[in-house]
């Protein structure tokens, strides 16, 4: 019974908005409103719009099927179709931008003058003000996700997939039902809305849902009766991506001198593209990572946030390094300059990148510590929480101390190598035996489990690792060689041969395209050299040149005898190929 009073309206909705998308692309087309291509815009055709009001329909069916009696769900549903109408106005003809914040502010004050805000503080004035500061902010930050076919309505969906788990969870029926219903409506939405989309919601749709998903969280009481501190870290758990895509675009266009409220294929989903993924696999992408972010607030409701914690830290790490992978990319034109002092400051501070490997080198020294007394003690971790609180100022400086003494922050990430891991692993050795003498000295060690340093010295070495290692295996994940590139042979498979390969990979000025290694050892034709093929020696340049069209040949050492340089010399003239040396910066050779 429970699950025809959720389900029935979720299919209606999906039915619905599968029925009335064709009918409102035939209008928006009809009335010319349609989405016209920009430079500041991801599309490059006439998309229609109006989309966002199949979905608004097909969530108002759904909910007059479910009929629920919760006055908290119809004035959401209420305030969520005003904004629609917002919207709608807005894709019509375009509102200014703040008499649409107006409005949005006008809707989620009357939430709260109706008592649907957070209750965290205890002071209904500022419970207020973080409760319409979370409603507008949402439904901006989905608002600015919706760059990139099929984003925002599947963010949305999977938010509504995780409601309604919670209040499935939670026993909150008529929760539940409009959970369903916004996850019906926007699946049958994305069956028109997904790569390549043949129609957009427009605002009237990422307006709704934007404060809809936001107010999912105010409906229902099941994140109160588990501490205060969880009023605002499941939600934000739960919307994870359109908070990520909205501080991260935010801080980008300050840092580079841009007006914030100024648009661009600046976005996270646009940024992945131009490292080298379809847009397909970006979106698919931000989808994984609202998945994860769900499924960790999941945990932590239902096993208590002092598990899910380690993961929403390592999570919120995770997600910033990620953020500062994606925004070294050039997407500014270069003369773009950063306008205000904070902005100027953070441009020109040389130690910016010490500072933060320092900050995060500090951040998992901490959640490594909390893991080890967690997988050392498990259920019974309450009892030993005051000594892990006595403890962990002494870890902290012994184990940052170590770094600082081994140098650690002051490597480049993305050139980490293995003398790189040596170092951190002597460092977490050297900070475990530091940590030791320390809690000896201070406390003779009594009531300490020796386990828990060990463990949480194995895990900081992992965990720092991973981070060290992040930049460079995102970059040989996301590399995109540019098909209009030179195609490259390099003479020479050996480490001269891998720093070549690299420099190639990693410099675009070059404008060259590895494609096949020659080396004259037998032992090494037929393998690969990351994932370059060793064709043969120099007896095999010849055919190497017509199988992957290579225009020039690298030398990657100078140690190659006169006869056969000359030999190579003759065979790159005879074919027209460019011969090069890379010990004296490229220069040609012929």
């Amino acid at each position: 019974m429970t699950w025809s009073l959720v389900a029935v309206p979720a299919v209606v909705a999906f039915v619905a908005a599968l029925l009335l998308v064709p009918a409102v692309k035939r209008v928006a087309i009809a009335t010319g409103l349609v989405a016209m291509p920009k430079a500041d815009r991801w599309h490059r055709r006439q998309i229609p719009l109006l989309g966002g009001l199949a979905i608004v329909v097909a969530t108002l069916a759904g909910v007059a099927i479910g009929q629920p009696r919760s006055q908290p769900v119809w004035l959401l549903l209420a305030c969520a179709t005003g904004l629609a109408v917002v919207g709608l106005v807005d894709d019509v003809r375009p509102l200014r931008p703040q008499t649409k914040l107006f409005l949005q502010i006008f809707a989620a004050a009357l939430m709260s003058v109706f008592g649907l805000q957070f209750q965290f503080t205890g002071l209904p004035a500022l419970d207020m003000l973080i409760s319409l500061v979370w409603l507008v902010g949402i439904t901006n930050a989905l608002n600015l996700l919706d760059n990139m076919d099929g984003l925002a309505a599947g963010i949305a969906a999977i938010v509504a997939g995780f409601r309604l788990l919670f209040f499935l969870a939670d026993g909150h029926l008529e929760g539940a039902m409009l959970a369903a219903v916004i996850l019906g409506a926007c699946l049958g939405f994305l069956v028109y809305n997904v790569n390549p989309a043949s129609i957009f919601m427009g605002d009237t749709g990422s307006l709704f849902l934007g404060f809809l998903v936001g107010g999912l969280s105010l409906v229902g009481g099941w994140p109160y009766a588990r501490g205060t501190t969880l009023v605002l870290v499941f939600p934000m758990l739960v919307v994870l991506v359109p908070i990520f895509d909205t501080t991260f675009v935010t801080l980008a266009r300050i840092l580079a001198g841009r007006p914030v409220s100024q648009g661009g294929r600046d976005h996270t989903s646009h940024r992945l593209v131009a490292l080298g993924m379809s847009e397909r696999q970006a979106v698919l992408t931000l989808y994984g990572l609202a998945l994860v972010g769900g499924a960790i607030a999941w945990l932590s409701y239902r096993y208590g946030l002092g598990y899910g914690a380690v993961l929403a830290v390592v999570l919120a790490l995770g997600t910033v390094l990620f953020g500062i992978f994606l925004g070294r990319l050039q997407v500014y034109p270069p003369d773009a300059v950063p306008q205000s002092g904070v902005a100027l400051l953070l441009a020109n501070f040389t130690y910016r990148r010490q500072v933060v490997t320092v900050a995060v080198d500090t951040v998992l020294v901490v959640v490594a510590y909390y893991s080890a007394y967690l997988l050392r003690f498990e259920g019974t971790f309450r009892a030993e929480r005051p000594i892990f609180e006595q403890s962990l100022p002494v870890v902290l400086l012994a184990q940052v101390t170590a770094f600082l003494v081994l140098g650690t922050h002051r490597g480049i990430w993305r050139y980490t190598g293995v003398s790189d891991l040596l170092r951190l692993a002597q460092a977490c050795a050297l900070g475990t035996i530091l940590s030791v003498l320390g809690v000896s000295f201070l406390y003779r060690f009594t009531g300490y489990s020796r386990a828990v340093f060990v463990i949480h010295g194995v895990l900081l070495f992992v965990a720092v690792a991973a981070t060290r290692l992040s930049f460079r295996t995102l970059d040989s994940a996301l590399r995109k060689e540019s098909p209009d590139a030179e195609p490259v042979l390099i003479y020479g498979a050996g480490k001269g041969g891998l720093l070549v390969l690299r420099e190639i990979r990693g410099n675009d000025a070059l404008g060259w395209r590895a494609v096949g290694f020659l080396d004259d050892d037998r032992s090494k034709q037929g393998t690969r050299v990351d994932g370059v093929l060793v064709h043969g020696g120099g007896a095999a340049l010849e055919a190497a040149v017509l199988a992957t069209g290579a225009r020039r040949v690298v030398l990657s050492t100078p140690a190659l005898d006169t006869a056969l340089t000359e030999a190579l010399v003759t065979q790159c003239e005879a074919m027209g190929v460019h011969l090069v040396q890379s010990r004296v910066q490229f220069t040609p050779l012929t």
